[in-house]
């Protein structure tokens, strides 16, 4: 469905420009087309990605389904942080996180999870309002913790403090 209506809006664009013959209808055409294929990239790669999620938790007893999230900062990067949006799930035996334009993926095992807090600023990331920080132990045996934004931050902070250091 997407698809077609990029290919719709660009047709119609292409047509226009060739009935006016203009350099400035050209400009105007190359800058909307481009605008469109980039959103439906944005779209197609968010919907990877969403599969990518859903197909790790398959089969796990799911805590909390594939969420779509604003990934905000993770420590141990330091002070260079690179934040976007992404999707974030909860199993019984793993916290699973991805990157959807940046290839950033995270797997931490639940018995690893150290906790979950309310924070507005970490390693220098402080967007303005609360995030969601998620504590854990990352594969190099050091603590490590993400911050992030979802719709119902309570719930994943309380969701994620009961199911902290389960053994698998």
């Amino acid at each position: 469905m997407r698809l077609t209506l990029a290919l719709a809006i660009n047709v119609l664009l292409l047509s226009l420009t060739f009935l006016y013959m203009s350099n400035m209808y050209i400009v105007i055409l190359i800058g909307v087309s481009l605008i469109v294929w980039f959103f439906y990239f944005l779209w197609h790669r968010q919907q990877l990605v969403l599969q990518r999620i859903e197909g790790k938790v398959r089969g796990q007893e799911i805590v909390m389904p594939p969420e779509h999230i604003r990934f905000r900062a993770v420590e141990s990067s330091g002070y260079s942080q690179t934040s976007g949006m992404g999707y974030i799930a909860l199993t019984d035996c793993y916290l699973y996180f991805e990157l959807v334009l940046l290839d950033l993926v995270i797997t931490v095992p639940t018995r690893r999870i150290q906790g979950a807090e309310f924070v507005y600023r970490l390693k220098g990331v402080s967007p303005g309002r609360k995030m969601l920080r998620i504590m854990y132990t990352n594969e190099k045996a050091e603590d490590d913790s993400i911050a992030i934004n979802v719709k119902d931050m309570q719930h994943w902070k309380d969701t994620i403090s009961n199911s902290c250091g389960k053994t698998v």
